[in-house]
């Protein structure tokens, strides 16, 4: 089943602009109702989320894992919400290290997605509407629908790159990641340097997986 709304709290995913987080504040443009295929991309990505869910138990972690990283890494800019997630401390990091914080931020969101896409009770992803920003990105508005019938607004931000879209902000019930990430992410290089980031995210992806195999 679903648990714990983890996009609340973990920052899968997320975020963000390749400038400034105001812009995802954009509204609609006067042609919001204009089609911009942006939402495929995302009926696609939740609609491989459902299949996980339902043959949670059969895969396992390992085996969702393996199933959710090829979607993930599709239809979400990894590198840019990275970065973005980063923020300032971004331009300071050498090439070394930023391939690095890349390499973890990705694991880290696969592996969020793994251990809490754990099961299925009827769950449903259902989409409301698609609008093109002001600023050329597209917004894909959503709703899941638990086992018990409430429903969670799940909004996604869609950006082109290379003629192609993909996720570079989730908002939960009005909540974005890319706020607390980039909180949580500055706070943590201001006082254990990048290095301590790197620590943060390896022992995250440690965490997820223990409590994969320890249901």
């Amino acid at each position: 089943m679903f648990r714990n709304l983890p996009f609340r709290f973990i920052g899968v995913v997320l975020l963000a602009l390749f400038a400034s987080a105001p812009a995802f504040a954009a509204k609609p443009a006067a042609d919001a109702a204009a089609s911009t295929k942006a939402a495929p991309v995302v009926e696609e990505f939740q609609k491989t989320l459902i299949l996980v869910m339902q043959d949670a138990s059969k895969l396992g972690y390992e085996g969702r894992y393996r199933r959710l990283d090829p979607a993930i890494k599709k239809s979400h800019d990894l590198a840019g919400i990275t970065r973005v997630a980063t923020g300032r401390n971004w331009g300071s990091l050498s090439k070394e290290q930023k391939a690095r914080l890349v390499e973890l931020f990705t694991k880290l969101s696969i592996s969020t997605y793994a251990a809490r896409f754990d099961g299925y009770s009827g769950e449903t992803f259902k989409t409301i509407a698609e609008e093109k920003l002001g600023n050329g990105d597209a917004l894909v508005r959503t709703v899941f629908t638990d086992s018990t019938g409430d429903t969670i607004p799940f909004d996604y931000v869609l950006r082109q790159h290379d003629g192609q879209w993909q996720i570079v902000n989730i908002t939960v019930e009005g909540v974005s990641d890319l706020a607390i990430r980039r909180s949580e992410y500055a706070s943590i290089i201001r006082r254990d340097g990048i290095e301590g980031l790197f620590k943060q995210l390896q022992e995250k992806i440690a965490d997820y997986r223990k409590l994969a195999e320890a249901k």
